[in-house]
């Protein structure tokens, strides 16, 4: 390769910057906005359904989640409710939105809709 070649190359690679790390889909920081949208019910896609569909397997799991996590919702709520849960509780607690979103969502809800400890 020229000389003329190499350099014009090299200065295009530095010129482009570093690239962009991906992501972390599974974290709260990129479901917050998406179970946003889920409550607004203003858009649709991929990631909307994601909020959607983890919230109503974790109520359909409900009591038979671990301990410390079990979630005895009130009769008749609805999975738009379970979502504002969530959410208000991920922006009440914006340091951990880096943590996995299920997790972030299972402890909402918990905290939220506790089982009661029969005796």
């Amino acid at each position: 390769m020229k000389p003329a070649t190499l350099a014009a190359l090299t200065s295009m690679l530095t010129l482009s910057g570093p690239s962009e790390a991906a992501p972390d889909v599974g974290s709260g920081n990129y479901m917050l906005q998406h179970c946003q949208h889920y409550i607004a019910n203003d858009r649709f896609d991929v990631w909307v359904g994601e909020c959607g569909g983890t919230i109503g397997t974790l109520l359909f799991l409900g009591n038979a989640l671990p301990e410390g996590f079990k979630i005895c919702r009130p009769k008749g709520s609805t999975k738009e409710q379970a979502a504002r849960v969530i959410v208000s509780y991920m922006q009440s607690n914006p340091e951990d939105l880096h943590e996995d979103f299920r997790i972030l969502a299972m402890t909402a809800l918990s905290k939220a809709w506790p089982c009661k400890v029969v005796r």
